[in-house]
């Protein structure tokens, strides 16, 4: 079977950089930061577009973007062509063992000196997952150092018009692949082969890396976040996928859909598929501006006791160029995980459910994405549930 290529829509690509810049900028303002140093290669992406080495970044700080207020980004590090956003690029300043050897403190206090070039003196300075002796050394030379991570949190939190285009499109290439997965999934095919398809669409279409191995099968589908194995499918078996996928644009679609091999469920597996889709269905009527996440924690769908102990991490959670704030805890998580906030028009949230029963049996895992606007939340994501499964749960 082929693999699907679509179509690439007409995004405005400067618009979309502009607006990131923009609402970089903004908390910039809002922080009184004079600089903001990013290395989470999710940061790197949203604010000047970077897109080397994403993975390798994420575990070996090659590359840190100073960004200051005026909007002037430079990036130190890198192999390949700046991007537009980018106005120079400068030595990697080595924050790490692997390219700086194990005296990681020299280069800290290098990196500091640079810093301390492009600000005055007690300036605040913002920075994202460094090491401690990089936070150490600006502190010696008297900046005041606060974290970046909550900063680039609230701006990447509400979307442009254009943004959303480029989920939309995220989420149609998945969609593309699970259909792909769906097709294959007949007894004797492994979990691995099922998984495979996924990248391949994923990267075929452009996009950038799966963030997790999120797809099993018959009774490894419960508890649930049991990665894919070599275990061949069997007729019967419930397989589920949780996409998690860094697509086109470098915009994320994570989306879960759970399904039947063969055409005979059992009354468990109608059972559970229909709780799953009920709870997704309600809690997402509850996103709308002006609710906080306590108030919604509060008003979700009640499972059975039985189904507990097994439920998902959370019950929504915000989605833009990976997962990303907010994530709203259930409310039997709320004292230790819980944390409030308010849900805001222009937000693109993913809606969780995941059933399975503490006594054991099959698992169902659902989820899809929605764009909250000012007249409620409009579902981004399409692909058809099992209806087989639904209708006859409902009868």
């Amino acid at each position: 079977m082929e693999i699907p290529v679509l179509a690439k829509p007409g995004i405005d690509i400067d618009a979309v950089r502009a607006y990131r810049r923009g609402r970089v900028l903004e908390q910039m303002d809002v922080a009184d930061v004079e600089l903001l140093v990013l290395f989470n290669p999710v940061s790197l992406r949203y604010a000047a577009d970077w897109r080397e080495y994403p993975l390798y970044q994420s575990r070996i700080q090659v590359f840190d973007l100073f960004v200051e207020r005026d909007g002037t980004m430079t990036m130190h590090g890198g192999y390949g062509a700046l991007p537009p956003a980018t106005a120079a690029l400068r030595p990697s300043h080595a924050l790490n063992s692997f390219d700086g050897g194990l005296d990681i403190e020299t280069h800290a206090r290098r990196f500091a000196a640079d810093v301390a070039a492009l600000t005055t003196d007690g300036a605040r300075v913002a920075i994202e997952q460094a090491h401690p002796c990089a936070a150490h050394a600006l502190r010696d030379l008297g900046l005041r150092v606060i974290d970046a991570e909550p900063l680039m949190a609230v701006a990447r939190c509400v979307k442009s018009a254009e943004e959303i285009r480029c989920l939309q499109h995220s989420i149609a290439v998945a969609e593309a692949a699970i259909d792909r997965v769906r097709s294959a999934a007949e007894p004797g095919v492994t979990e691995n082969q099922l998984l495979s398809l996924l990248h391949q669409v994923n990267i075929a279409n452009d996009g950038d890396w799966i963030d997790a191995r999120m797809l099993c099968s018959g009774p490894r589908t419960n508890p649930w976040y049991q990665m894919a194995t070599d275990r061949p499918v069997a007729a019967g078996d419930l397989v589920a996928i949780d996409t998690d996928m860094i697509g086109p644009f470098g915009y994320c679609a994570d989306i879960s859909r759970t399904w039947l091999v063969g055409e005979d469920p059992t009354g468990q597996q109608r059972d559970l598929y229909r709780r799953a889709h009920a709870e997704i269905t309600h809690n997402a009527a509850l996103l709308e501006p002006g609710r906080t996440f306590r108030e919604i924690s509060e008003s979700a769908y009640e499972h059975d006791e039985e189904f507990i102990a097994h439920r998902y991490t959370c019950l929504a959670h915000g989605v833009g160029m990976s997962d990303e704030y907010p994530k709203i805890a259930y409310r039997q998580d709320w004292e230790n995980d819980g944390y409030d906030g308010e849900i805001l028009a222009g937000t693109v949230m993913s809606v969780e459910s995941f059933v399975g029963s503490d006594r054991g049996g099959p698992g169902v895992k659902l989820e899809d994405m929605y764009l909250v606007t000012s007249d409620g939340p409009e579902r981004l994501s399409a692909y058809p549930f099992e209806e087989a499964l639904l209708e006859e749960a409902l009868m």
